[in-house]
C-alpha cells in the first residue's frame, strides 16, 4: 500500500461515471478506518442521509460545497474541514464552477452497501 501522494496525479484519474453523482478514489484502509479521494462536478448531490455506525470527516481541497450537517447548512471550499458524526444527518451539493475536491476519512471504514439511511 502507498503511504504517500500527490494529489494533482491522483485526480486525473479519478472516473465519474455518467449516473454517478460522485467519484471515489480509495487511498487507505485499515480495520479501523478508510480514506478516499472525492470528485464531484458542479451541481452535483449527495442526498440526506446519516450513519449508525460511523463518523466521517471532509477535508476540502478545491471547489465550494453546500454541506448540510444535521439542522446546519454550511458553505464551504477550499481549506475546509468537516466533522460528521454518526447518526446525523448530512448531504452536500457542489456549487460553483469548480469540481469539489476532497479528502474523506470514514471510521469505521467506508462500505457503500450498509450504514447509510435516506431521509428523504
Amino acid at each position: 500500500m502507498q503511504n504517500v501522494f500527490r494529489l494533482d496525479e491522483l485526480i486525473p484519474r479519478i472516473e465519474l461515471s455518467p449516473e454517478e453523482d460522485v467519484a471515489m478514489l480509495e487511498l487507505a484502509r485499515s480495520p479501523f478506518q478508510s480514506t478516499h479521494l472525492v470528485y464531484m462536478p458542479p451541481g452535483r448531490k449527495i442526498r440526506p442521509h446519516y450513519h449508525r455506525e460511523r463518523d466521517e470527516v471532509y477535508v476540502i481541497l478545491g471547489g465550494r460545497a453546500r454541506l448540510r450537517i444535521g439542522n446546519e447548512l454550511f458553505e464551504v471550499g477550499k481549506g475546509y474541514v468537516a466533522y460528521v458524526p454518526r447518526g446525523t444527518v448530512h448531504a452536500a451539493e457542489s456549487i460553483g464552477a469548480d469540481p469539489l475536491v476532497l479528502v474523506f476519512v470514514s471510521a469505521p471504514p467506508y462500505d457503500p452497501k450498509r450504514d447509510r439511511y435516506y431521509v428523504d
